[in-house]
């Protein structure tokens, strides 16, 4: 009995400290000065924000106060999924503080991002967006 609640009490407290990593996906739509979606990533440390029209989407990186922060030599990938098929893509360097991608598909509402960045601001995160409202 006390071995199953030490089990219990274990899984527990694992799912609750896991819960904040899951919170990147920031369900309230906040509309950056771009207007896509905005973001905390890596718990603040840095904001982002994801636009998209047609196959292009663009990601701008600021700091925790809205500095921008320069993205030249780092490197970012993302999942998309829009009507109901997935894309990978590859963002680039687009200067100062913006990465862009383009893939094979059509921004469109309801459409999911997932970014991992690589060396931006000398740090990697990973993040869900949802750019369009």
């Amino acid at each position: 009995m006390r071995k199953k609640f030490v089990v219990m009490f274990t899984f527990a407290l694992a799912f609750a400290s896991a819960t904040p990593a899951m919170a990147h996906s920031n369900a309230k739509f906040i509309t950056g000065p771009n207007g896509g979606h905005m973001i905390d990533a890596g718990g603040g440390a840095q904001h982002w924000e994801l636009t998209a029209n047609g196959g292009e989407m663009t990601l701008y990186v600021t700091d925790e106060a809205e500095k921008p922060i320069e993205t030249a030599g780092s490197s970012a990938e993302g999942r998309v999924l829009v009507g109901g098929k997935n894309h990978t893509v590859k963002f680039m360097p687009a200067g100062g503080n913006t990465m862009k991608a383009t893939g094979d598909f059509v921004a469109a509402h309801g459409m999911k991002v997932i970014v991992k960045t690589d060396g931006v601001g000398g740090k990697s995160f990973q993040a869900r967006l949802t750019p369009l409202k």
